[in-house]
């Protein structure tokens, strides 16, 4: 659509302020939303457009709920709409260019790939910059760490995902606008002016629009890789010294209504007033806890906007915390003064601040109609019979802030617990920004909310640190130039800690339970209380268990709610100073924000079969429990995994006495960690050439596989229960004829074990499935193949095992195996089980239990990755697989892709948990995209790793040898074998005879 200056500058809306000695510098484009034309400024963001011409929703999500501009800082990703064919583009983030054609996404977007989406393809581009300080965010701490360290010498170069530097306190005004005059412009905009003019002065490199997804340190521990994506190219930088510098989100308090369009968070708000001169609404209430509220309100009211009320949720303040605002006057007076200013001005538009008030809820239909807000009491409920209603078209939030930690917790830095100004993780750091992270420092709100002058102070002494550590400064000369800087910090947290205060507020108690606390996934804060009441108090359980923190958001909004339910579930009391526990935290992984598939994609060696395996962490968390578990039964089952539950649900149901013990929580390991594929064919490293002309020990399992695939209905039809089980048939996809001539010779194979499988021609296979590569020769077609959830599976197999009358006992790890008699004792780190017989099932943990037992089990630790793209229309039928390369994909029920293939991953040596490789993440992908041309339109939200086991490619299965009644039960591809190999198992142990044709999967084949 071309662009009509004129016409566009007819549809100027009242959305756009004319107040405040601002002038245009631009004349109006024309773009078009949903077909409508609005008037538009090239610089300004498709969100602020967009909000001038009145429209708030933007998209709807896959419930049907409307969505809008939210935190306008690219965290929330709810105001995703289709800018020029390509889906699930941030409108907070987008520049307006003339004629761009902006859609509204409606439930989850289809993808959009195709030749423009293949035009993106590129290899990475490395930034090799050895003696480089790279610093990370362009607000206060970061400019003022990369003027500080270019001037003393050091190469520096800044990356910021915002479309302009300044961060959220300096933020610029867009080029379509400019000041009436030097009087005009106030002190915020012209010191940020200043200091981003004198960072570039000093030679330093500003890359906005830039998304950090991957921090890693080097194999050579010299230094540091950071991932960039940026203009759709994927660049690696390579530097000795990080800052990170990535500010804080705000808090908004979660209370019923807060998804509506028309709600955002302050910080929103003063964006569209001060970047690009737009009102958020025209009648607008503000809601929260400190000073940024009272001066985004004034910020309004001047504009010539309607603030209807503001609510600060602290106590106003009395004789009590006078010694507070002294305290703060002496150390900051003009910021005093400017606090008291902003009390007058609101006076002069009629507004009293209501202090100890907060909002209860915000009501609508379809957009934000009224806030209702309330009286709150010492311990922050609402004081019954204050609420009171107002009519508004916007509603602002800001609840304080939370340091943006993402990349300081995925480099390893250890962090501590903060209650004061915020609750929740910041880096340990020293004065000069020093990490426990040789080589990472922290500047800014990021490491600890303390305001913009604190930020620059840290951010000089953080830049002269990375200096002085590349041979730019002496020691003793880099502290002489910090001396302003940290006389300046000294005042600075003085200040903030009589500022905090002031605004002291009581912790809040607003959230109903059919409030929607995940924002991605409308997970209600019910949901989390119910599991964590009932003793879910892990936050990678809970996060299974109900899906919270899976969105594209990544957790940052009910993250914290979920970490705080977690620790009251464990009657834990967060305490200031504390290392937290991390079972109550998201583990960090990358992608750090969703990126686009297409461009992380990138060919990298795949792993043989000598990669696989490593010996298991030694030793599990201390229990948190200090209950005893001390008792007999009739059978002790080490692990609580698929097979160890479903060998406990057909023991307990024909009346054994049977107790489970899990070394750390149920479901979390393999089976709750793995991607749910129902594998019935031989998958591409078990076949011909790599395992001999008779498929070798994967090939004598194919009819276990094909048995127990379709036993899984039926035990879930038997349990009640919805696992998500759909038999969609399974493809395996050749490049070529080459390739398509093994996967004959392999469903040859295939079918003389029993398994029915067919090979497609090239054109069978577009008739099946058309949405897979036209690349593609053919495919080996297996209809017994699908997949299941196993987020539900193992947990209901296992709940049906208790209800049979099984005991499970978790974070019970097994330190030793004794005989007792005729039985065993089992010893763990809770107590002590004595059992008639003993079931090792513990996956990657099996050859240390056969070692206590005096045994040997040829069966290692195999940490593989996975990884999820945002969610998509229903286009994946089938379970793909790809001859030759290691790849599983599908597409499961809410509409993510789901994409594995075995890609090793490796164990994080501080915690031992399973860690993602960024190799295996982007090799994987490189596959994928070859299959599938659909994922190229897709945005990677997250990954994941998973403890699996590496074997020779069949179970092993019956007593250890030498060890009557001790049985193990271990195998690769157990989602699944779970059922069959259960039951087979517990018919063995109840019986004491293995079953006719199992004679293969013991120990004996190994001699």
């Amino acid at each position: 659509m071309p662009s009509h200056p004129d016409r566009a500058e007819s549809r100027l809306t009242p959305g756009r302020l004319q107040s405040g000695g601002f002038v245009r510098r631009a004349s109006p484009v024309e773009i078009s939303f949903g077909g409508r034309p609005v008037a538009a400024f090239e610089g300004e963001t498709v969100a602020a457009a967009l909000t001038a011409a009145g429209i708030r929703t933007l998209r709807t999500d896959d419930r049907g709920e409307p969505r809008g501009v939210f935190c306008g800082m690219g965290v929330c990703f709810d105001c995703l709409v289709r800018i020029d064919g390509r889906a699930n583009q941030r409108a907070c983030m987008a520049k307006v260019a003339p004629g761009m054609r902006v859609e509204p996404e409606a439930g989850v977007a289809a993808p959009s790939g195709g030749a423009a989406a293949l035009a993106l393809r590129s290899d990475p581009v490395v930034v090799d910059a050895t003696d480089q300080v790279l610093v990370i965010g362009a607000g206060p701490g970061g400019l003022a760490a990369a003027e500080t360290a270019a001037g003393a010498g050091a190469k520096v170069t800044v990356i910021d995902e915002r479309p302009e530097p300044g961060g959220q306190f300096y933020k610029q005004l867009a080029p379509s606008h400019g000041f009436a005059g030097p009087g005009t412009m106030d002190r915020q905009y012209a010191d940020g002016r200043a200091l981003v003019e004198r960072v570039r002065g000093a030679g330093v490199e500003i890359l906005s629009g830039a998304t950090v997804w991957s921090a890693l340190a080097e194999p050579a521990g010299d230094g540091f890789e950071i991932g960039v994506v940026r203009d759709a190219r994927a660049l690696r930088f390579h530097a000795r010294q990080v800052v990170i510098a990535t500010g804080a989100g705000e808090n908004a308090h979660p209370v019923p209504g807060w998804t509506l369009p028309g709600v955002m968070t302050t910080g929103a708000a003063q964006t569209l007033v001060r970047a690009y001169r737009v009102a958020p609404g025209a009648r607008v209430l503000v809601a929260g806890n400190g000073p940024l509220n009272l001066q985004v309100a004034c910020e309004l009211a001047r504009s010539g906007v309607e603030v209807v009320a503001v609510a600060e949720a602290a106590p106003r303040p009395g004789p009590s915390r006078a010694g507070a605002l002294l305290r703060a006057l002496v150390h900051a007076p003009d910021l005093v003064r400017d606090g008291l200013r902003y009390l007058r001005e609101l006076a002069r538009h009629g507004v009293t601040p209501l202090f100890g008030h907060a909002l209860v809820r915000i009501e609508g239909t379809r957009a934000a109609e009224r806030a209702i807000l309330a009286r709150i009491d010492r311990t922050g409920r609402p004081v019954p019979g204050s609420e009171r209603a107002w009519e508004v078209d916007t509603v602002c939030l800001g609840y304080g802030f939370s340091p943006s930690n993402e990349l300081t917790r995925l480099l390893g830095c250890r962090h501590d617990y903060r209650t004061r100004p915020f609750a929740g993780l910041a880096a340990r750091r020293g004065e000069n920004g020093a990490t426990s992270r040789p080589g990472v420092l922290v500047a800014g709100d990021c490491g600890g909310i303390g305001g913009a002058r604190v930020a620059l102070a840290q951010g000089m002494l953080a830049g002269l640190e990375a200096a002085c550590r590349l041979g730019h400064l002496g020691a003793e000369e880099a502290r002489r130039r910090g001396g302003g800087a940290r006389r300046a910090l000294a005042r600075g947290l003085a200040f903030q800690s009589a500022l905090w205060r002031l605004f002291a507020a009581p912790p809040l108690h607003l959230t109903t339970a059919e409030t929607a606390l995940c924002r991605c996934e409308g997970v209600t804060a019910g949901t989390i209380r119910g599991f964590a009441e009932d003793g879910d108090d892990d936050a990678g359980v809970l996060k299974r268990a109900t899906r919270a923190g899976m969105g594209r958001c990544q957790g940052r909004y009910c993250g914290p709610a979920v970490s705080r339910a977690c620790a009251e579930a464990a009657g834990v009391e967060p305490v200031a100073g504390a290392v937290p526990d991390e079972r109550h935290l998201f583990t960090p992984r990358f992608p750090v924000k969703p990126v686009p598939a297409i461009v992380l994609a990138r060919e990298a060696p795949e792993w043989s079969e000598q990669d696989q395996g490593m010996a298991p962490p030694r030793a599990a968390p201390a229990p948190r429990s200090d209950d005893r578990i001390d008792g007999e039964a009739e059978v002790a089952i080490v692990g609580a995994g698929i097979l160890g539950s479903c060998a406990a649900w057909y023991l307990a149901r024909e009346g054994v006495d049977v107790v489970v013990l899990e070394r750390g929580r149920r479901n979390c390991a393999a089976s709750g960690n793995n991607a749910g594929s129902l594998h019935v064919q031989l998958l591409a490293y078990d076949f011909l050439d790599r395992a001999g002309a008779d498929g070798g020990p994967a090939a004598r399992t194919l009819a276990l596989q094909r048995d127990s695939a379709a036993a899984w209905p039926e035990l879930a039809a038997t349990l009640g229960a919805d696992l998500d089980i759909d038999i969609t048939g399974g493809l395996m996809l050749a490049e070529d004829t080459d390739r398509l001539e093994r996967l004959k010779r392999k469903a040859a194979l295939e079918r003389r074990h029993g398994v029915e499988v067919e090979v497609l021609s090239a054109n069978e296979l577009r008739d099946l499935a058309p949405y897979v590569s036209p690349r593609m020769a053919g495919a080996a077609w297996c209809p017994a193949e699908g997949r299941i959830n196993p987020l539900r599976a193992g947990p209901a197999v296992l709940a049906g095992a208790v209800a049979a009358g099984a005991r499970v006992h978790e974070e019970a790890e097994v330190q030793e195996v004794a005989r007792a008699g005729s039985g065993f004792e089992v010893r763990t780190a809770r107590g002590a089980i004595r059992a008639g017989k003993v079931l090792n099932a513990c996956g990657a943990w099996s050859a240390r239990i056969a070692e206590m037992a005096g045994g040997r089990l040829p069966a290692r630790a195999h940490p593989i990755q996975l990884i999820v793209t945002e969610a998509a229309p229903p286009f994946v039928r089938h379970l793909l697989a790809f001859a030759d390369r290691h790849l599983t994909l599908k597409q499961v029920h809410n509409g993510n892709l789901v994409i594995g293939g075995g890609w090793r991953a490796t164990l994080d040596a501080d915690t031992g948990r399973p860690t993602v490789l960024r190799d295996s993440f982007e090799g994987n992908l490189w596959v994928a995209s070859r299959v599938l041309p659909g994922l190229d339109a897709l945005h990677v939200i997250r990954s994941w790793a998973a403890m699996n086991v590496a074997v020779d490619g069949a179970p092993i299965l019956g007593e250890l040898p030498g060890v009557p009644g001790f049985f193990h039960a271990v195998t690769v591809n157990g989602m699944t074998l779970g059922p069959l190999l259960g039951r087979i198992t517990a018919q063995w142990m109840r019986t004491g005879r293995p079953p006719p044709g199992i004679g293969y999967f013991t120990l004996e084949r190994f001699g």
